[in-house]
């Protein structure tokens, strides 16, 4: 995996992180809320870099591939809440998220704004395509 895109990766989780915090979602992050976050986006990134289900190349990817992905992400991420709620009791760095339903929703939001991410090309991506107009005749 290449830099840029484990960059985008790393700022998607980071921007879903605090949707999924600031939207009624059933997720609090209590009184401490730049130690919520990072520990969140630690959890996310650690067990993401474990268990990678983005697909390799968003924007010509089959739209079954995205959905496959997507509805596997999602469950992941939920389970990743349930996770990162647990690992903040033990730490008592206040995130909290109530339930089964507000993991899901959490874990909707922090794939939406990934994937969103991901799907931004980076300046070779544009340049590499641009330079392709003009090769190859049919």
């Amino acid at each position: 995996m290449d830099e840029g895109r484990q960059k985008r990766i790393t700022f998607g989780t980071l921007l879903g992180v605090a949707l999924a915090a600031y939207l009624p979602t059933g997720i609090a992050l209590g009184e401490r809320l730049f130690t919520s976050v990072i520990l969140a986006v630690i959890v996310f990134s650690i067990v993401n870099k474990l268990i990678s289900s983005y697909p390799s190349e968003i924007r010509s990817a089959p739209p079954i591939t995205l959905l496959v992905l997507g509805l596997i992400g999602i469950v992941q991420d939920s389970l990743i809440w349930l996770l990162a709620s647990w690992l903040s009791s033990q730490l008592g760095a206040g995130l909290h998220v109530d339930d089964l339903g507000g993991a899901v929703w959490g874990g909707l939001v922090v794939r939406a704004a990934t994937l969103a991410c991901l799907a931004i090309p980076t300046r070779k991506a544009a340049e590499g395509e641009g330079g392709k107009g003009g090769e190859g005749g049919a």
